[in-house]
């Protein structure tokens, strides 16, 4: 009898053992695997994420293995501090531009690092406008670390042309046009958003994130796997409006930064408004087979 109760017990020992070391291997996978993606600011890549899944996993999967990756980031650069040195400087420097200014200094040589640095964010709009101006600081800032990451390593990673970068970013086909003009609506509310509605100050800000939903449309990034959780979970490849959503978003963004610099936010309101409509039913009849475009068009 106890023979057989210490057989199960090192059965059971060794089958935990075996789960470990699956789950450490798979970590190792996904740390491996992300080494060379944009893990700086936390963000995941697809290629990550499906060494490990498989399949494209839903929502709550592609959400952990965000954290995961940001917590991957934290000890790296707990190794190596001086990375966040560019955002430090920059927080500093919101800082010293909003002392300055609640003093009544506010000259043009103020203004004008003021406007390049997206210093005004969550200064306006009230308390909405003070929570998507810290994420949009958050976010511009995660540019700047960024832009010095590429300074410091501009000769390594893959090399594209400049067209293929500009149809990466921002190209669209007939296939992917309505969930295209669907992204822009949706972008130009986030900009107001982070904006807090003080749109021509806030264009440094519009620029950034633009910058950022492109590089996640051209590296297939984090923020295209967490749309394709939703519209292609369980296959094996996202279908092609994902990308064309997050394209979208990045010409939306750059758009609505241009826009904004007139300082009407109506004309942001109505032409949004029209866009997330109009693309939302028009994907849905194209779902739906109602209308056919591109590819579609031609069976």
């Amino acid at each position: 009898m106890v023979d057989g109760i210490d057989n199960t017990s090192k059965e059971t020992t060794s089958d935990i053992a075996t789960n470990e070391s699956l789950v450490e291997s798979k970590d190792e996978k996904f740390i491996a695997s992300n080494e060379t993606g944009e893990t700086e600011l936390g963000s995941v890549e697809v290629k990550a994420i499906k060494e490990v899944a498989g399949k494209i996993p839903g929502p709550g999967k592609v959400i952990g293995y965000g954290f995961k990756s940001l917590g991957m980031s934290f000890k790296r650069v707990l190794k190596k501090p001086l990375s966040l040195l560019p955002a430090l400087i920059l927080v500093i420097m919101w800082l010293v531009i909003n002392i300055l200014q609640s003093s009544g200094i506010d000259n043009l040589a103020i203004k004008t690092i003021s406007f390049l640095t997206f210093a005004d964010a969550g200064t306006h709009g009230g308390f909405i406008g003070a929570v998507g101006g810290i994420i949009g600081k958050g976010l511009f800032a995660g540019v700047v670390v960024v832009f010095v990451d590429l300074f410091k390593h501009k000769n390594k990673g893959e090399k594209r042309s400049f067209k293929e970068t500009i149809i990466g970013s921002f190209g669209v086909g007939k296939d992917t046009l309505w969930v295209y003009l669907l992204g822009i609506g949706v972008a130009m509310f986030f900009f107001l958003f982070i904006s807090g509605g003080a749109t021509r100050i806030s264009f440094m800000g519009g620029i950034a994130t633009a910058y950022l939903a492109a590089r996640a449309a051209l590296n297939c990034g984090f923020l295209q796997m967490f749309i394709a959780s939703f519209v292609s979970k369980g296959k094996e490849k996202a279908s092609p409006e994902v990308a064309g959503c997050v394209r979208g978003l990045s010409t939306g963004l750059m758009a609505s930064a241009l826009i904004g610099l007139i300082n009407v936010n109506l004309v942001l309101i109505i032409l949004g408004s029209i866009l997330v409509v109009g693309g939302t039913v028009m994907t849905i009849l194209q779902a739906t087979g109602a209308v056919k475009l591109g590819k579609e068009q031609a069976k």
